[in-house]
C-alpha cells in the first residue's frame, strides 16, 4: 500500500471519529439540568418521580444534574442562575419551580439572556414563576405565555389538539388528570404552537395546557400540568414531557 492510500484511509478514519454521534453509532446522552424548589408544591418527591419516569422512557439516553434550592421559599434566587453562561454545559434545562415571589427584574432578565441557545422544558409553576418581577417581560416572552392565576385544583380533562406533532403523537386524543390546575391565560407572547388544551370552568373558555415555541431561536416546551405528585405518576404526562425533551434538543 503506497503512502497516498495510507493517508487517505487515515483521513477517512479520522473523519468517521469526528462525525460519529457516539460509541456504536449511538447518540450521546442528553445532558439535562433540572432546576427545582420554591413554594406550594412537593418538589422533593416530584424531582424523583420526574427523573425516574423520564429515565424509564429514555433509558441511558439522558443524564440528570439536579439543583434543588430553598424548598418552601418562593422568593429565592437560584444560585446557578446568577452565573454568566450558566446553561452552556447542558443540552436542555428543565424548570419545575415555584419562585413566583422573585421580584428582581434584573436577575430575571440576566438569567433569561444566558439561557438563550439552550433548550428549555417548563413544568407547571415554572410558568408562573418570576411573574411579580417588574417587569417580568423577558420571562413571559421566553415562556410564550403569561399566566398570573389558576383555577382551583381538581380533575381536568385534556384535549390533544395536535396529534401529528412529535410531542403529542403518542398521546391519546382525550385524557384525564386526576388532580391538577387550569392556568388562566392573560396574554400570549409571540407565536406559540398549541399542543393541548382544557376547558376552564371559571373562565368558561379553553385554556392552553401544552405548547411549543422558539424564543430567540431557543426551543421551548411548556406544560401547565404538574400541580400534584399524582400527575408525575401519570403515563400521559411523563410521555409528553419525555417527548418534549427530545423535541427541544432536536431528537424528535
Amino acid at each position: 500500500m503506497n503512502s497516498t492510500s495510507c493517508l487517505f484511509q487515515f483521513l477517512v478514519l479520522l473523519l468517521t471519529l469526528i462525525v460519529a454521534p457516539g460509541a456504536n453509532g449511538q447518540e450521546s446522552p442528553i445532558r439535562a439540568l433540572l432546576i427545582t424548589g420554591g413554594g406550594w408544591h412537593d418538589y422533593d418527591s416530584q424531582k424523583q418521580l420526574l427523573t425516574e419516569g423520564i429515565k424509564e422512557r429514555l433509558g441511558d439516553g439522558i443524564e440528570w444534574t439536579i439543583i434543588h434550592e430553598d424548598e418552601g421559599a418562593p422568593g429565592h434566587q437560584v444560585s446557578v442562575l446568577k452565573q454568566e453562561n450558566w446553561s452552556e454545559d447542558y443540552d436542555v434545562v428543565v424548570h419545575n419551580t415555584g419562585y413566583a415571589r422573585v421580584r428582581d427584574s434584573d436577575f430575571v432578565a440576566r438569567f433569561v439572556e444566558h439561557h438563550k441557545g439552550t433548550p428549555a422544558v417548563l413544568i407547571h409553576a415554572a410558568i408562573q414563576s418570576y411573574r411579580f418581577a417588574e417587569p417580568a417581560d423577558p420571562w413571559f416572552a421566553f415562556v410564550g405565555l403569561q399566566s398570573m392565576v389558576s383555577e382551583d385544583p381538581g380533575q381536568i380533562e385534556i384535549e390533544n389538539v395536535n396529534q401529528s406533532h412529535p410531542v403529542m403523537e403518542d398521546i391519546p386524543e382525550m385524557f384525564v388528570m386526576s388532580e391538577d390546575e387550569v392556568y388562566i391565560t392573560e396574554k400570549i407572547w409571540g407565536d406559540i404552537t398549541l399542543q393541548a388544551r382544557t376547558y376552564g370552568e371559571e373562565t368558561q373558555e379553553y385554556q392552553p395546557v401544552t405548547w411549543t415555541h422558539e424564543a430567540d431561536s431557543t426551543r421551548v416546551f411548556a406544560t401547565t400540568l404538574g400541580h400534584s405528585n399524582e400527575t408525575f405518576r401519570q403515563e400521559e404526562f411523563l410521555t409528553m414531557v419525555a417527548n418534549g425533551i427530545l423535541w427541544a434538543v432536536g431528537r424528535r
